[in-house]
């Protein structure tokens, strides 16, 4: 089973662009030289470079131990101790993961974007959620040009906890999103199932993937 992991990492006020950048050469280097690490994606707060969030994807425990012993994990994990004022990890269960063909790479300053969510599912609507989101992620990646990829998980000690990751071409692709039918659908079909719902507009930094994975659970 994939692995996929959440940070919320806060660098010190001196240190955003260094941040960015050791950042950078880690997903780059990973996603050229390590099979196994799928996708990894690393966006900041549009009001505030120094808050960042990081979502990355392995294909198993196997990967990701082969890339935490990596050259460049290791760069940035000696960064972290003194260049980070803030770190959260939420452990996460994958439910589907999907992407465009082809691999993606995208550098800090390019047009791509980020929208992070939090959704908290009602009690017993699990089912009727997971149906009416995965047919909108499906329908949205398979018919989307600027959709490039989206990624689901669950809290992996409270299923009613859903994070969603999605990548779009541009804020255009996204607002264009938004308008489709299908994305329309989801929204009716689970306005009475959601108590919680939070949505987090995020600038793009580093975003690359394998491309092509479609894994669901």
């Amino acid at each position: 089973m994939p692995i996929t992991r959440l940070f919320r990492l806060v660098s010190d006020e001196g240190q955003c662009d260094r941040f960015a950048s050791i950042g950078a050469h880690n997903l780059l280097t990973s996603i050229d030289v390590e099979p196994g690490t799928l996708s990894m994606s690393a966006a900041h707060l549009a009001d505030d470079p120094c808050v960042n969030y990081v979502f990355e994807i392995y294909r198993d425990e196997a990967a990701y131990e082969v890339h935490a012993a990596s050259g460049q994990f290791l760069a940035f994990a000696d960064f972290a101790r003194t260049g980070l004022t803030d770190r959260a990890v939420y452990t996460c269960a994958p439910e589907l993961l999907l992407e465009k063909e082809g691999g993606l790479k995208v550098r800090r300053g390019e047009t791509a974007c980020v929208r992070m969510a939090r959704l908290v599912v009602s009690e017993g609507h699990g089912a009727a959620f997971r149906e009416a989101v995965f047919a909108n992620m499906r329908a949205s990646v398979a018919t989307e040009e600027g959709v490039l990829a989206m990624y689901a998980s669950t809290l992996a000690d409270d299923a009613s906890v859903w994070y969603f990751w999605e990548v779009y071409a541009s804020e255009e692709a996204y607002a264009a999103h938004r308008e489709t039918d299908h994305f329309k659908a989801y929204i009716a079909a689970t306005a009475g199932l959601v108590t919680a719902k939070e949505l987090t507009p995020l600038v793009a930094d580093t975003l690359v993937n394998q491309g092509g994975l479609d894994w669901q659970a």
